[in-house]
């Protein structure tokens, strides 16, 4: 090779831990923009990640790079962060990278960039000519007519009419209308409302603190934790085109949110980043991040990849949320990605939730505590209370679905004009069909789980894999025409309301009532306006959402978390009770919730009874510090999948002879099935690691890792790592 000769080192989506040397074509190419590249008879997208002098590979293979595109996607802190991602969670890092590109830059639609546009009246536009348009132009004279009476942006054309574009750009043809750049007017801001004592001193401790530190905001529900983030934006927006990532959960927090802040900041450009949005709205508000043109970026766990060149602060709402886990391809946690980056990036990182993780709150509160912690334990509405909590003894499970006690407490409610909310984490009409004789279950093909009765559609469908049938007539094994559905789901309890308050609004929320973009801005307005009465919903309802009106809260069917053989199982339950109780009495209107369980002196509900956070997570702690269980312990998890029970078997044994061969500390349990021993028509295996140091833990899975992915084997099955596992 000559020396002066340079090679393209390129990240690709392929499962080789490598990057790829091409030939630079005649353009100038740095590192950061995104190329096509040929690679086997595909021309595919890659990212430049370096510039070398040298090649191992044979000049004669070397092929050129096809084109590359000006853009420049990442910056040196960021492919820093992607690195580290790799290498922590053991991802190849041509798929680390390729999986935060924007899906259109992937697809080489990337270039395209829209610009949005107002289209306006001009002076030969009038009642007059409007009539005088042919009767068979019925949208073109809908929309001139709109047009006279105001201005309309393109992005509201089609609300006006169907086709509303073609309309458009026909009337500025005819010269009854102009199309110009739209350009947002500046807005008057909201007065932000005064902080309580509390929040005054929370705020305080968070401005004085520069540089890269991580603090814990532990308020209860209600205590006014997102004006304190409201506050904290006004310190740092109005600095050099300063910009601040906001990290949520759930794409459906995103829009009340969403709200709050452009109240607050009208004036200042803010931009979500979810999976709600279409991929030229994603793209598009994704590179107004990178450019530094939008302040605030809402999003969720993948917003924490995106460029931000002038990034000062990270918060992540409602921390404590599995939702930030991703737990397919790249198995990162958002929230650990985040404080990686703040480190970076030298910022600051604010944690805020009412119930943290147990991993945060030892860090936080723990003997070696790494993040600063701060607390709000009042409400922050004037008068404003946490809800009282009691425990309903739930009767015989084949007797009422819901006890009279509760049936009295909503009919109160509604004879007030108040707010009922239903919480119940299974959707679906009833979790399974038996047979009265012979005890057939409806079970799924392809997982070892039964499916769930979906009254409505005459269907019963598994929530693993998607797979569904039509309700038979009969049982399947003997015959019998008698065939029920047993247990609770949101459709059943509607139902059951329905029958019990035929004169009140009920609306029920899940995946099932919630598939459109705007189903969920469109709750928060009916909820707002009192249109609803009593709410049913999952856990899309459990966080974040404010309803002033909404006094009572009911909680049917917790109990199915106290069997679960997940040690984290307590804890998550405490942590939606939590905060499905916080959704009540959060204006001056006292809230109550109601909780039907067959153990209502269990120790979660007694510490929910008494809002005792500190108490019953110590408890936590001390049972997983004597069985070395996380945050005490580094944990990792290979889960193997087969077609076959016997690929899937010899796999495992075979991991666990290659892992014992290095002879590391680290201590593995296993291979076992998981509970859910097939999914999606694969068997299941499962090996877990537990190491006392995270250097341990890395030690052991590089080299592991290396020899699984050349084992002849790796090819018949599929296989996976993931790191600080949350879900087994």
């Amino acid at each position: 090779m000559a020396a002066k000769e340079k090679f393209i080192q390129v990240a690709i989506d392929v499962p080789m831990d490598q990057l790829f040397d091409y030939l630079p074509n005649d353009q100038i190419l740095k590192i950061g923009q995104y190329v096509k590249v040929p690679f086997g008879k595909r021309q595919i997208i890659g990212i430049i990640c370096g510039i070398s002098s040298y090649t191992n590979v044979p000049s004669q293979k070397l092929k050129k790079i096809i084109f590359a595109e000006e853009e420049i996607i990442f910056d040196k802190n960021l492919f820093k962060l992607l690195y580290f991602v790799s290498n922590y969670y053991h991802h190849p890092i041509g798929q680390t990278i390729m999986s935060v590109v924007p899906s259109r830059i992937k697809q080489a639609k990337g270039q395209i960039k829209k610009i949005a546009k107002i289209y306006e009246a001009t002076n030969k536009l009038n009642l007059k000519w409007i009539e005088e348009l042919p009767k068979r132009k019925v949208r073109l004279k809908k929309l001139a007519h709109a047009l006279f009476l105001n201005s309309i942006r393109d992005s509201d054309l089609n609300l006006s009419v169907s086709n509303g574009r073609e309309c458009a750009k026909e009337l500025v043809s005819l010269g009854v209308a102009t199309e110009k750049k739209w350009i947002p007017k500046l807005n008057q801001p909201e007065v932000s409302p005064e902080l309580n004592v509390q929040q005054k001193k929370v705020l305080s401790a968070l401005v004085k603190k520069h540089g890269n530190a991580a603090w814990l905001i532990h308020g209860i529900t209600g205590s006014g934790k997102t004006e304190i983030y409201l506050q904290l934006l006004n310190k740092f927006v109005g600095k050099d085109k300063s910009q601040i990532l906001i990290l949520v959960p759930e794409i459906n927090l995103t829009p009340q949110l969403e709200a709050r802040f452009k109240h607050r900041f009208p004036n200042k450009i803010l931009v979500t980043l979810h999976s709600h949005l279409s991929g030229i709205e994603r793209l598009s508000n994704w590179r107004k991040a990178k450019s530094g043109e939008a302040q605030i970026i809402i999003g969720t766990r993948l917003a924490v990849f995106t460029p931000l060149p002038n990034l000062k602060l990270i918060i992540i709402d409602e921390e404590h949320d599995g939702s930030f886990k991703q737990h397919e391809g790249l198995r990162y946690h958002a929230r650990d990605v985040a404080m990686m980056r703040a480190k970076y990036e030298n910022v600051p990182i604010v944690l805020g939730t009412a119930t943290p993780a147990l991993e945060t709150w030892f860090n936080a509160r723990g003997e070696n505590a790494k993040y600063r912690y701060l607390e709000l334990t009042t409400r922050a509405v004037k008068n404003a209370k946490l809800p009282i909590i009691h425990t309903i003894p739930a009767g015989d499970k084949y007797g009422p679905t819901i006890s009279n006690i509760i049936i009295e407490a909503i009919q109160s409610r509604i004879n007030r004009k108040e707010q009922v909310l239903i919480f119940i984490n299974r959707r679906g009409y009833a979790p399974v069909l038996v047979c009265s004789n012979c005890a057939w279950s409806a079970n799924c093909e392809r997982c070892s789980t039964r499916l769930v009765v979906h009254l409505k559609t005459k269907r019963l469908k598994c929530h693993h894999c998607g797979y569904d049938k039509k309700i038979p007539m009969q049982c399947v094994d003997c015959g019998n025409t008698d065939l029920h559905p047993l247990g609770l789901g949101t459709q059943k309890i509607e139902e059951s309301l329905n029958q019990l308050f035929p004169s009140a609004n009920i609306l029920r929320v899940d995946r099932d009532t919630t598939r459109t973009k705007d189903a969920l801005d469109k709750l928060y307005q009916r909820m707002n306006q009192r249109e609803i009465d009593i709410l049913v919903g999952t856990q899309m309802l459990a966080k974040g959402h404010d309803f002033p009106n909404l006094s009572l809260v009911v909680v049917i069917d917790a109990d199915n978390a106290l069997y679960s053989s997940d040690f984290r199982a307590p804890e998550r339950l405490f942590s939606q009770l939590m905060q499905v109780a916080g959704r009540a009495g959060r204006a001056e209107i006292k809230g109550e919730v109601l909780i039907q369980t067959a153990f209502p002196n269990h120790p979660v509900y007694e510490a929910l009874k008494t809002n005792d956070f500190s108490d019953f997570a110590q408890s936590l702690l001390e049972e997983r510090k004597q069985m070395q269980l996380s945050p005490f312990s580094y944990n990792a998890l290979l889960q193997i999948e087969a077609k076959t029970l016997d690929h899937s078997v010899a796999f495992s044994n075979m991991a666990l002879k290659k892992a014992n061969a290095f002879k590391s500390s680290v201590t593995l349990y296993g291979p076992v099935r998981p509970v859910m021993q097939r999914l999606n028509g694969y068997e299941r295996h499962q090996i877990f690691l537990q190491a006392q140091s995270r250097t341990e833990l890395q030690n052991l899975l590089k080299p592991w890792i290396k020899e699984l992915r050349s084992h002849p084997m790796a090819n018949r099955v599929k296989w996976s790592i993931d790191v600080d596992p949350i879900e087994f």
